[in-house]
């Protein structure tokens, strides 16, 4: 793919969203297409929601210029699923769809590429001294895989800008990859994802006239981000040894990019059963929640958050390539478990003062 191609996807994604979301913004403001706010949510006042729905059209117009250079079946199902991610999102952001028909369909679209494609985790590479997996936990991994993936990138969309920095970064990443691999339709929707969320920031960041992606624009990235994913872990290019060292190391890079959904909700997790509540119910105890209650502004708190899952990239990345891939495995385990402590105290602290 040559730089000019590139330039034209970018600035097709950045157009396309630029010109779209104004549009989604006037129809949602002019039927009142939203539901009421949440305890969860930071904004009391009517903010659209559902112009996510952009990135989605983005990625469905373009495709079919891809039709004659692309394996069509796997094009077909990501349209298929990525569909019925946006439809869930869709009908969240104006009813709240009950959680269990969220995770039904979200284990459709999955279902799409472990039937439709054979895209199974059954072997990690030595990740843990972990190999082949047993027939029936390969498929209970890779659905569990997805919903977490989704979820997670989700719950993590609940400041300005914070899902759309962070989507910009992860797309970053998995373009670097699919460029060293070839694989130039997933390189195309990396490069138009970039392209569309910088356009959304323009609307989301400012306090005038303000949009959100919804969870119409967060499932589909989390959904989006999956397939990378589970694309980047299951490949057997011997090109990867550009990126990674050892096969094992294909699984902390995946968790790295990953990292701030993987401490968020692991954390929130964690902190609800410590505290005797519900896993699944909602509050205001995730990550940028807590930065939010030191910095008291949006953007620095994205900023923030962001500027920390670039230096754990870089630090892993630097490591992968400095210290053996048993070593960098451990010491990836110590990280986080560093992180899930600071993550308890912090939230202990961050609940003492808002009860003073």
């Amino acid at each position: 793919m040559t730089i000019s191609t590139i330039i034209v996807l970018l600035g097709y994604g950045f157009i396309f969203t630029w010109l779209t979301i104004p549009r989604v913004s006037e129809i949602v403001k002019k039927y009142r297409i939203y539901r009421k706010p949440s305890e969860r949510d930071l904004h009391w006042r009517f903010v659209p929601k559902l112009t996510g729905l952009s990135f989605y059209v983005a990625l469905l117009l373009v495709a079919f210029a891809f039709v004659p250079f692309v394996d069509v079946q796997r094009l077909i199902l990501v349209l298929g699923a990525g569909a019925i991610v946006v439809y869930v999102g869709i009908r969240d952001d104006i009813y709240q769809l009950r959680p269990i028909v969220k995770l039904m369909l979200q284990l459709v679209a999955i279902s799409f590429f472990v039937f439709g494609d054979d895209l199974v985790v059954r072997n990690l590479n030595g990740f843990l001294n972990i190999y082949e997996l047993p027939l029936g936990v390969d498929y209970l991994f890779t659905f569990f895989i997805g919903v977490f993936m989704i979820n997670s990138f989700n719950l993590c969309d609940g400041i300005d800008g914070l899902a759309a920095m962070m989507g910009i970064v992860i797309s970053v990443c998995y373009g670097s990859i699919f460029f060293i691999v070839s694989d130039y339709l997933f390189l195309a929707f990396c490069i138009i994802l970039i392209g569309c969320l910088l356009a959304f920031l323009r609307f989301n960041l400012p306090h005038k006239n303000k949009v959100f992606m919804g969870d119409t624009g967060s499932l589909f990235l989390g959904f989006i981000f999956y397939l990378f994913t589970m694309y980047f872990v299951t490949t057997d290019s011997v090109i990867l040894s550009v990126f990674v060292p050892h096969k094992s190391l294909v699984i902390v890079a995946a968790l790295s990019i990953f990292i701030v959904p993987i401490l968020d909700s692991g954390s929130v997790f964690f902190s609800r059963v410590w505290h005797k509540k519900s896993p699944f119910k909602p509050d205001n105890n995730h990550i940028h929640h807590l930065v939010l209650h030191y910095t008291k502004n949006h953007i620095m708190a994205s900023l923030i958050i962001i500027a920390c899952l670039t230096a754990t990239l870089m630090l892993f990345s630097q490591l992968a390539f400095s210290l053996s891939h048993e070593l960098t495995i451990i010491l990836f385990f110590v990280y986080l478990i560093f992180w899930y402590i600071t993550l308890f105290f912090v939230r202990r602290k961050v609940r003492k003062e808002k009860s003073v």
